[in-house]
């Protein structure tokens, strides 16, 4: 048992959110970084991986299924899919739903976590950790990515923020995603978590910027969720096929003709609001963010 009750979380410079941890089921400190599995109260069962809520009981579905599903129906029909980070398990189990899948590389750099995730994180994976297209690897990102070319349809980025020194930090530059792209097969689309654009307005500004140096089309989004304390968002990106493009109908009949089971956050009204930016944000992304190069990167201040 951990001697504090309470579990702060920084949300920018200067403010914080504490919120009371009823029970710690987990805690450790890795190589790669701190994490916690813990039951919050307003939240329910959660990770919290250095200081940061990731994943909670309550909203998972609002982060994961926004993050899978748009770039899966964007393409004709993705066949081989890779994860990387999303050690919950989560993300396949949403990738998993598409019939059209038949492989999927997982790549998580930190093997502890997935280990205590498949355990106490069951409501999370819901056993898609034993599914046999799945091909679970432990190793740093990146470096799975430099030996691949033109090998998958979807690449699926749900790492943690990109911080100074952190096990992310050259997972959001323009070196890198060339190195996405050349692993991308024709008409491959990719999607990154971007951290908020309300909290961290310029890195999710430079993350848009830097994928558009790589990529022709490029799509940043957002959606709520409450553990994250307001709006998340992603960008997706590709040089032949457009999320954006999908009709609140045509992403119900993907829904029905590609996806088994009832999803609980997304469908084709909800797709049309991801991608209907609010004119402040809209604003920021063009006055504000720079390209991030693996000599200087971009991190998020706290």
């Amino acid at each position: 048992m951990l001697p504090w009750k309470f579990i702060a979380e920084w949300i920018s410079r200067g403010e914080v959110c504490m919120r009371e941890a009823k029970r710690i089921l987990v805690h450790s400190r890795t190589r790669y970084q701190e994490f916690i599995i813990a039951e919050l109260e307003g939240l329910g069962k959660s990770l919290i991986i250095d200081g940061k809520v990731q994943s909670s009981l309550l909203d998972e579905h609002w982060y994961h299924e926004a993050l899978v599903h748009p770039v899966l129906l964007a393409h004709p029909c993705p066949r081989r899919v890779l994860v990387v980070g999303g050690g919950e398990g989560a993300t396949i189990r949403e990738v998993l739903r598409h019939n059209c899948v038949e492989h999927v590389d997982m790549v998580d750099i930190d093997e502890e976590l997935v280990e205590q995730s498949k355990r106490l994180l069951v409501e999370w994976h819901q056993g898609a950790f034993d599914d046999p297209r799945v091909n679970v690897v432990i190793d740093d990102g990146r470096r799975f990515i430099e030996g691949k070319r033109a090998e998958y349809d979807v690449i699926i980025l749900d790492v943690v923020d990109p911080t100074e020194g952190g096990p992310a930090a050259l997972l959001y530059t323009v070196e890198f995603y060339r190195l996405v792209k050349r692993a991308l097969r024709e008409n491959g689309i990719m999607v990154t978590q971007a951290t908020s654009p309300v909290l961290t307005p310029e890195v999710y500004a430079s993350i848009t910027k830097t994928l558009s140096a790589v990529f022709s089309i490029v799509r940043p989004y957002v959606t709520y969720v409450r553990s994250y304390n307001g709006l998340w968002g992603f960008v997706a990106a590709s040089d032949r096929v457009d999320p954006a493009r999908l009709t609140p109908d045509r992403v119900d009949n993907l829904l029905r003709e590609r996806v088994r089971g009832e999803l609980r956050f997304y469908d084709g009204s909800t797709h049309g609001w991801l991608f209907s930016l609010p004119k402040p944000l809209r604003d920021m992304l063009q006055r504000t963010g720079r390209i991030a190069t693996d000599s200087e990167p971009i991190a998020v201040p706290v």
